[in-house]
C-alpha cells in the first residue's frame, strides 16, 4: 500500500510562503488594479450589503474578512498552478523538484520531478558537466553527447564505469536487490545510492539536470566521483 503525504498548507509553511510569493500576491495585484464599476444593484441587494457593513464592527469580522480572505486567494492559487508550469515558478521549484525515490524489495524508480515540465520550459542551453575525479587505473573509452544528454564510459581491464548527465525529465531504474541502499549529499543535493562489495550506483540532480553514475566501483570513490562534476570548459 502507497503511502501519501498531505500537505498542511497555512501561514507557519514554507509552501504557503512559496505560494503566496509565486501566485496569491501576483494575483491580489491584478485584482486591485481593476478600476471600479457603477452598477445599479437591486434593493434586496442593498440591503444585503447594509447588513454586512452593520457587521463589520462586531469584534469578529476582521477575523472573518481577513480568513475569508486568505482562503479566496488560496482556492485562486490553486486553480492557477493548474494551469502553469510549477516548476518554472523559482518560489514553488524547490517544492516540485527534487529527489522522489519509489521503492520496492528489488528495485528503485529515482526522478527529479513531481509531474511533467513541457519542453518550452527546460532550458534553453544545455550546458555540460562532467567528474574531475576518475578511479585509478580508468580511462575514457567512449563518450556520446548530444543536445540534451551526456553519456561517457570509462574502463580498466574488465571493469566499467557509465557517467550520465540528463535533464530532469530523466527517469532511472536502480538496481536494489540485496544491496545496500541509503541517501548521501552530493555538492550539497540530496542523492540516492545503492551498493554493494562490488559494485555502486548513485543518482541526484541540482535542479537542472539528473546525473547518474554506476559501475564497478566502491561506495567511497562513486561519492568522490560525483562530488567532482562540474561544468566542462
Amino acid at each position: 500500500m502507497k503511502n501519501y503525504e498531505v500537505i498542511l498548507v497555512n501561514e507557519n509553511t514554507a509552501l504557503y510562503r512559496a505560494i503566496e510569493q509565486a501566485v496569491i500576491l501576483p494575483c491580489a495585484g491584478e485584482m486591485e488594479s481593476i478600476a471600479d464599476v457603477e452598477c445599479d444593484f437591486s434593493e434586496t441587494y442593498k440591503k444585503k450589503v447594509n447588513r454586512l457593513i452593520k457587521d463589520r464592527s462586531r469584534p469578529y469580522y476582521p477575523l472573518i474578512k481577513t480568513t475569508l480572505r486568505k482562503t479566496i486567494f488560496i482556492i485562486a492559487a490553486v486553480l492557477m498552478m493548474s494551469t502553469i508550469t510549477v516548476a518554472a515558478v523559482p518560489q514553488l521549484r524547490e517544492w516540485f523538484v527534487g529527489l522522489f525515490v519509489s521503492q520496492n524489495e528489488n528495485n528503485a524508480d529515482v526522478h527529479a520531478v513531481q509531474g511533467a515540465i513541457p519542453a518550452d520550459d527546460m532550458n534553453d542551453e544545455f550546458i555540460y558537466y562532467e567528474p574531475t575525479f576518475i578511479p585509478k587505473g580508468f580511462v575514457e573509452e567512449s563518450r556520446i553527447k548530444d543536445i540534451a544528454h551526456l553519456g561517457i564510459d570509462y574502463r580498466f581491464k574488465n571493469k566499467i564505469i557509465f557517467y550520465s548527465q540528463s535533464p530532469l525529465t530523466a527517469t532511472h531504474n536502480i538496481d536494489t536487490e540485496n544491496r545496500k541502499t541509503e541517501y548521501v549529499t552530493v555538492s550539497g543535493c540530496e542523492a540516492f545510492l545503492s551498493y554493494d562489495d562490488n559494485s555502486s550506483i548513485i543518482v541526484w540532480n541540482d535542479g537542472n539536470y539528473v546525473y547518474s553514475i554506476n559501475g564497478d566501483l566502491c561506495k567511497n570513490d562513486i561519492i568522490e566521483m560525483a562530488n567532482s562534476v562540474n561544468p566542462t570548459k
